[in-house]
């Protein structure tokens, strides 16, 4: 890929605001599973805002529209202090489960919200449940989306959905629960997942694919949610990450919205 100003790689920080609403689908709605979610709110994404203005670095944050209805001030200053909104769904919902009645009903609904909190339409997509339906990229073009980031068919070259529209321009920025931070770190009692991994052992994995990302000239997207990487402890590993990949020469830190735009821009020159 060619990426702006002769970059080698671009590198993109993303983190799903999921707070409260990571549960609600699964889990019981019970003080303690609201409170890990509030934490992403009040504790996790003043931290992350704060490392990212420590590095001057744009991230990409995907926000469900319930959540941009809760919490207005926070969104609008992720776009006050220069980072893209983007669309996470309204009630982190199940996407593959819905009508394309619900499906539509949802995006429209989770549009509104972030426009109206910011000002703007968001540009991007990523799925709640890293899952599409059979309607979904239809309604993407309908709703004038310009990429998603939910699939996983590549892992560091962007591509078209051209899945069910050979003529589809949308991009797909690829996600990977190998650059995830819930796998790794997201301790659950029921279905029991361990989680609580030791940084270094994370760090190990998403230096070496960075380290891939960078020698194939792509894109390393790396999906990280406020209650979770928002730790003390897991903060400073994403510190340790930032100044690994600053490290190598030639890196273009960027949002997921100016990372498709300059593919666009490349597919057109080639078309």
């Amino acid at each position: 890929m060619k990426w702006p100003n002769g970059a080698q790689c671009a590198a993109i920080l993303t983190y799903d605001l999921d707070a409260e609403l990571m549960w609600y689908n699964s889990y019981p709605h019970t003080p303690g599973y609201i409170a890990r979610g509030q934490y992403g709110a009040f504790v996790g994404t003043p931290r992350i805002l704060t490392l990212m203005e420590k590095y001057k670095i744009p991230a990409t944050f995907f926000v469900p529209g319930a959540n941009a209805e809760k919490y207005p001030d926070l969104i609008k200053q992720m776009h006050d202090e220069g980072h893209e909104v983007a669309h996470h769904g309204y009630l982190h919902e199940y996407v593959s489960k819905l009508e394309e009645k619900e499906e539509r009903e949802m995006l429209q609904k989770g549009m509104d919200a972030i426009e109206k909190v910011i000002g703007k339409k968001p540009e991007g997509y990523r799925s709640p449940a890293a899952d599409f339906s059979e309607n979904s990229l239809a309604l993407f073009e309908e709703f004038g989306f310009l990429y998603d980031s939910s699939m996983m068919k590549d892992d560091f070259n962007p591509y078209p959905l051209t899945d069910y529209n050979p003529d589809s321009r949308i991009v797909e920025i690829p996600f990977s629960w190998d650059l995830d931070d819930a796998p790794y770190f997201q301790f659950l009692f029921k279905p029991y997942r361990g989680g609580l991994a030791a940084p270094t052992r994370v760090f190990e994995i998403w230096s070496a694919e960075f380290n891939a990302a960078y020698e194939q000239g792509g894109v390393f997207t790396l999906c990280m949610h406020p209650q979770i990487i928002g730790r003390a402890h897991r903060m400073q590993l994403l510190e340790d990450l930032i100044q690994f990949i600053r490290g190598y020469p030639d890196v273009w830190f960027t949002t997921c919205v100016d990372a498709a735009k300059a593919c666009r821009s490349v597919w057109d020159q080639q078309s």
